[in-house]
């Protein structure tokens, strides 16, 4: 498997994703899907609306507190490209409340309402409350993760991890912004950094460069001084889609950390602290969902 698809690949891909929608809809089937303004919900509303056509899609979007107005934005632009009215659902003042809640309910956690992080996971994992809802009247759920964030770990397995079918999620991030352009995707909308949109100015790279200056993920509130995030921007600046993607690419395929080195120009704590990550996320975000015990007869 290579990363960068020539034009021919791209087109079968294009194809190939498309027809798999179609046959996990079938013939009547309603598929619903949240719009964020990022790129990947906007590819996979194309892809779906291609397969299926547009009355067959419901596309939603969660209006938060902090959320970036080009989100807003590029999500109505999204909905009004493909001729689908777009529901837009309250929830501001939510997320926090939530962990307020859980914050006086189990003080021994710390959560704190007022951090980043944990209004961060609330608004990510209200999503799944919509989307069990719509399931439950008999829409199909399309996931919009991609390989990248399932490598890294970077998604909540059950907050924007759940779905029923996940369209690019085979594809890394680098491989989704060629395929964009096919799909239809509008240019500003392929350009923008990736972010998951929870706060002003987020954006995946400088996250991911906290993970790694941490050494895995960060699952409490951590305050870094001044001289940590000089230290996190020194990574943020080595990083970039590609390179990333050329390194869980290679890591995926079993190379030794300096040929991932070669082929991505990352340094070599960056190629290291990655593996940790996707070591980190097999063991912890990819625990299978729904096990139980097999049957056992009285007899």
């Amino acid at each position: 498997m290579e990363l960068f698809f020539n034009f021919e690949e791209i087109k079968i891909e294009f194809e190939r994703i498309v027809d798999a929608i179609r046959v996990e809809l079938g013939a009547t089937a309603k598929a619903v899907i949240g719009l964020s303004g990022g790129l990947d919900s906007d590819v996979v509303a194309r892809l779906a609306v291609r397969a299926v056509g547009a009355e067959r899609i419901k596309l939603f979007l969660v209006n938060q507190e902090a959320m970036e107005e080009r989100h807003r934005q590029y999500a109505w632009q999204t909905a009004n490209d493909l001729g689908i009215p777009l529901v837009v659902i309250e929830m501001a003042e939510l997320p926090q409340a939530i962990i307020c809640a859980m914050a006086a309910a189990d003080p021994s956690e710390m959560f704190q309402p007022s951090g980043l992080l944990d209004p961060a996971r609330a608004k990510c994992s209200l999503r799944t409350v919509i989307f069990s809802t719509y399931q439950d009247r008999g829409y199909v759920v399309l996931g919009t993760s991609n390989r990248t964030e399932f490598e890294t770990g970077f998604f909540l397995p059950l907050g924007d991890g759940v779905w029923h079918f996940g369209p690019i999620a085979h594809l890394y991030k680098s491989q989704v912004m060629q395929l964009a352009p096919l799909a239809g995707s509008r240019p500003e909308v392929i350009i923008q950094p990736p972010s998951a949109g929870f706060w002003q100015g987020q954006e995946d790279l400088e996250d991911l460069s906290y993970w790694l200056y941490n050494g895995g993920p960060i699952g409490r509130e951590v305050i870094f001084t001044d001289e940590d995030d000089i230290k996190v921007q020194e990574i943020r600046k080595q990083l970039s889609t590609e390179g990333v993607d050329q390194v869980l690419l290679a890591l995926a395929q079993d190379a030794e950390d300096k040929d991932a080195c070669a082929i991505s120009s990352l340094p070599l704590m960056i190629v290291e602290q990655l593996r940790k990550l996707c070591e980190n996320a097999r063991e912890k975000k990819h625990r299978p969902l729904g096990r139980r015990l097999d049957f056992r007869s009285r007899a």
